[in-house]
């Protein structure tokens, strides 16, 4: 197959903290318990409800000049902008969890509205408080024109089909745009963040603890209409479908979701990104879930990200120049609306 060098690219797995969100937390964040410190090592972190982020404060999640060199080396013409789930802060109150997400979604429009050729964004929003998230989705949707939302993996210990997150699962719907599942690294023992762990292996476990419970726990049944984007390939998911499927039958009663039919009745509510890493892991996704349920993704600018996303599926020798041009651009346009 020969590429096409004009094809669009666009990004739907990148990470951004505003400026503006770093002075509001200086100015602000204290009496909503967060904070910018300097950690034992020395590096800058945030401080959210007594958890360090686990990562630095990374230049490059700050530095736009920086990101767009980096896009123009990459062949990326559009990346979609998400927060740092670090900041998620779904352990804070209500009130504090609100005015985080919404001090990152500001900051997200300004950037996008800078830059509307290069940038569009995905939403933050308070999830320990489900009418809070609905409330802030529908103002970022509606007044601040993003086009997603993204998530962690779980509400602290709470799984992501608890019928309290409901009314923001609703909202979602109603307004159509796409979910996107990411893990947060914080509050993670000592155990788990020995050899990098926690993010080589903790970050795809709990994307497919995630994925589980939204198609065991009836999540779409509830709301046929999701749209759910599952980051790092989407953890073991698409490998071990068959395995999670086996659950609803061969799981004791008691452990059992409510869920009695296919789980593969629920595949065109699940998309992927190719953050893999392994080009047999990516074809055998494509494979799998189409290649209009698979998007193209980086994970800018943390350090496992992929450095050439564009090179990782021009790799794959038996893609059509149609699934090609599905991966790069057409399936993250379908679900921003682009």
């Amino acid at each position: 197959m020969t590429s096409d060098r004009n094809q669009r690219c666009l990004d739907m797995h990148a990470h951004h903290v505003g400026q503006p969100v770093v002075d509001r937390i200086n100015a602000e964040g204290a009496r909503h318990g967060v904070r910018v410190v300097k950690a034992d090592d020395g590096a800058t972190r945030l401080e959210v409800g007594g958890r360090l982020t686990g990562m630095p404060l990374l230049p490059a999640l700050i530095d736009d000049s920086a990101r767009l060199k980096w896009m123009d080396e990459a062949g990326i013409d559009v990346q979609l902008l998400s927060g740092w789930m670090d900041l998620a802060g779904y352990h804070l109150g209500a009130e504090a969890g609100q005015w985080l997400a919404r001090v990152q979604n500001e900051a997200l429009a300004e950037i996008v509205a800078r830059r509307p050729d290069r940038y569009t964004a995905a939403a933050m929003v308070p999830l320990q408080a489900p009418e809070l998230a609905a409330a802030e989705l529908h103002y970022a949707v509606k007044q601040l024109a993003h086009r997603a939302v993204q998530i962690g993996a779980r509400v602290e210990e709470e799984g992501l089909d608890a019928p309290a997150l409901d009314p923001f699962w609703k909202a979602a719907e109603e307004l159509d745009v796409p979910v996107i599942v990411h893990p947060a690294d914080l509050a993670v023992p000592p155990r788990l963040r020995r050899l990098f762990l926690h993010i080589l292996v903790g970050n795809p476990s709990e994307t497919t603890f995630a994925a589980a419970a939204l198609l065991l726990g009836g999540v779409f049944d509830r709301f046929p209409k999701l749209k759910v984007l599952l980051v790092h390939g989407g953890g073991c998911v698409p490998y071990q479908f068959g395995r999670i499927d086996r659950g609803r039958v061969a799981a004791p009663p008691i452990a059992r979701g409510a869920v009695k039919m296919s789980l593969d009745r629920y595949a065109d509510n699940l998309y992927y990104d190719t953050v893999l890493h392994d080009d047999a892991a990516l074809r055998y996704l494509v494979q799998r879930a189409g290649a209009n349920h698979v998007a193209l993704g980086s994970d800018y600018p943390f350090p496992l990200r992929d450095a050439d996303p564009v090179q990782s599926v021009r790799r794959i020798e038996e893609l059509t120049a149609n699934e090609e041009r599905t991966i790069c651009w057409d399936t993250g346009a379908a679900l921003l609306h682009l």
